[in-house]
């Protein structure tokens, strides 16, 4: 057998770091950062303590990587959404339409990233500010400028673009940790993010209201 390619060592490592995401996300759900265990997380991948402390030399370690893992993908989210060539109010919709949709058929991920954020002193510890607010910085950056735009072009109501941004925020993610909590099937769901989508926007559109 002919040794993998890099693209196939690449492939496997992906696969590999996905199965054991997946089954992190729902050990620490289940468990919270103390109770998280390299062996439960393993059972759970379908894969060997071994592998795992392959790509991570300890708990530390694989907490660490699973966070910044998640984050970033939160931040390469944003990034691709938000930063187009898109009318503001576009991007704006779309942005809130995933976070509620995502609440409504991932609920538990809605979970996840609101614990891992309160976690981030536990498991960053002296460098958690630094983390934090590089998050935040990547997050809300994108969404300021697609505000700015928005003004300038007369679309968006007429505030400081931070705090405009703030209360938009504010709108998603009440509506999202409301979902969240409910158990919906897809039809009523997307009654519900319709609803909450419009109310969302019609607060920040100029002259809307």
């Amino acid at each position: 057998m002919s040794p993998r390619s890099k693209e196939q060592h690449d492939q496997v490592r992906r696969e590999r770091i996905d199965q054991i995401r997946r089954a992190f996300s729902e050990v620490y759900l289940e468990k919270g950062v103390q109770g998280t265990d390299i062996g439960e997380v393993a059972k759970k991948a379908g894969v060997s303590r071994t592998l795992i402390y392959y790509y991570f030399k300890d708990k530390t370690e694989l907490i660490q990587g699973m966070f910044q893992e998640y984050l970033e993908g939160a931040k390469s989210y944003v990034s691709g959404a938000l930063i187009t060539e898109e009318a503001p109010i576009v991007r704006l919709e779309r942005y809130a339409r995933f976070y509620l949709e995502t609440a409504v058929t991932k609920p538990r991920r809605v979970v996840l990233y609101r614990n891992m954020l309160s976690d981030m002193p536990l498991v960053f510890g002296g460098q958690s500010e630094h983390y934090y607010h590089s998050f935040l910085d990547a997050i809300h950056g994108p969404l300021v400028r697609t505000m700015e735009e928005g003004i300038a072009l007369g679309h968006l109501t007429e505030m400081e673009p931070m705090l405009l941004a703030q209360t938009f925020m504010g709108g998603v993610t009440g509506a999202m940790l409301e979902l969240a909590k409910r158990k919906l099937t897809e039809e009523e769901g997307q009654l519900l993010v319709e609803q909450a989508v419009g109310v969302i926007l019609r607060g920040i559109v100029k002259g809307s209201a």
